[in-house]
């Protein structure tokens, strides 16, 4: 009996002092670089007695799988006389102190629930002892990043409309005719003639600017793929001076030439344009004779606007001052009787399907605290050539510490033009 309680005593104690070699990890650092995170353990390891050994083996472990693992042996100087008879060399000799174990997990595999385990194994004559300690790896937070909601609603042609007055929902559409002609003063695109003339020419006046500055316009309400143009209106107009009343359908024929250069820029068919005669804008010529420095303007003006007959009334306007009149008008108001000019743009939008399903996204992860983000990349991988897409995958790389990955789908997405993601890789980039 008295052996029976001897040996127990001695078991106790052999692992008591096996117990009191265990380490835990003392701290842990995690850094990004390469594609990679560095995670770097330390422990505090104590002089080994020269009749022990310790085996301490750091792991980082995901949920299915143990990413990498490194081990470190520490000898006393007994168990170091057997390593080299065996192996014919001593290991290195390790001082007491602090001790750093760095593991390197590729960010593809890196997973919110990232775990170090601690496998210490102490070994002497008397026995082993093993004992295993855990730790949960907490990644640097990642930067809020731009996630909000998809706008369906708002199109290139939207916009155009806030800043252009002749650019109209396809609500207000009214087809063109002699009595529902838009006043001149609503368009800002009009194209200048020579008299007597519907040879639109790119020298001419500021014509190539004006051009450029409305196929511009036109084509960046066809690019977008949420907008379609319906109706173009043009409207030409003409002058009473250099004979042009014995041009017939004069004003048609400058329209019909401004649709022909549209049609060449922004490749739009016919069946869109709608064109007219706008005549001879009378009322324009009737502020300029009555506003002017024209004595007598107002009575002029009364004396046109009673002539009903347009032949009469353009020989009255020709032979006022002796000619002094028109050659007064020719100087500014002819002119813009010589102009053909964009009267209207009518546009349909077309509802934006895809803004529905990356709203749902967003959505989710807006509001999920613990989003199945391998879901979300399933859904988002549908409209993989959609910029807000990108932008959204990005968000979730950058969420799961796939920082590179994270990057390049911001940069896509930033040269589509998608503003979101060119804010989002200036955040991600600030930090490598």
């Amino acid at each position: 009996m008295k052996r029976k309680i001897a040996l127990f005593a001695s078991m106790v104690l052999a692992v008591a002092m096996l117990q009191a070699r265990i380490i835990v990890p003392d701290s842990y650092a995690a850094v990004h670089s390469d594609s990679c995170w560095h995670i770097t353990m330390s422990y505090f390891v104590d002089d080994i007695p020269d009749n022990e050994q310790l085996m301490l083996t750091s792991s980082i472990c995901c949920p299915d799988t143990c990413v990498c693992d490194t081990t470190r042996c520490f000898q006393g100087k007994k168990f170091r006389k057997a390593f080299l008879k065996e192996y014919g060399y001593t290991p290195a000799l390790s001082s007491p102190g602090m001790v750093r174990c760095t593991m390197v997990v590729p960010e593809t595999m890196v997973s919110d629930s990232m775990i170090a385990v601690t496998n210490c194994t102490v070994q002497s004559k008397k026995g082993y002892f093993t004992e295993s300690d855990s730790l949960y790896i907490h990644l640097p937070q990642a930067s809020p990043l731009s996630c909000h909601r998809v706008s369906d609603a708002v199109t290139n042609a939207d916009r155009a409309s806030y800043r252009h007055r002749c650019i109209f929902p396809m609500r207000y559409y009214q087809p063109l005719d002699e009595n529902n002609i838009p006043a001149y003063r609503e368009s800002e695109f009009a194209v200048n003639f020579r008299p007597a003339s519907y040879v639109l020419e790119n020298s001419y006046m500021q014509n190539s600017n004006l051009i450029d500055s409305l196929a511009s316009l036109i084509s960046s309400m066809v690019a977008d793929s949420m907008a379609q143009i319906e109706v173009v209106q043009l409207v030409g107009y003409s002058s009473p001076d250099n004979g042009e009343r014995n041009v017939r359908r004069l004003g048609e024929q400058r329209a019909g030439s401004l649709r022909d250069k549209l049609k060449y820029h922004c490749n739009l068919p016919d069946s869109v344009f709608e064109i007219i005669d706008g005549g001879r804008n009378w009322e324009l010529i009737y502020e300029s004779v009555a506003g002017g420095d024209i004595a007598s303007g107002d009575s002029m003006v009364t004396i046109l606007r009673a002539e009903k007959a347009p032949a009469r009334r353009e020989t009255l306007l020709r032979g006022a001052m002796n000619g002094n009149l028109l050659k007064h008008l020719a100087k500014g108001t002819l002119q813009n009787q010589r102009q053909a000019c964009c009267a209207r743009i009518y546009y349909q939008n077309r509802p934006d399907s895809v803004a529905t399903e990356l709203n749902k996204v967003v959505n989710e992860l807006m509001s999920n605290e613990t989003p199945d983000y391998d879901s979300l990349r399933t859904e988002l991988a549908k409209y993989s050539d959609d910029a807000r897409a990108l932008n959204l995958m990005g968000v979730i790389d950058y969420r799961e510490h796939r920082r590179n990955a994270a990057k390049k789908a911001f940069s896509t997405a930033a040269l589509m033009g998608d503003e979101q993601a060119l804010t989002n890789l200036l955040i991600i980039t600030r930090e490598y």
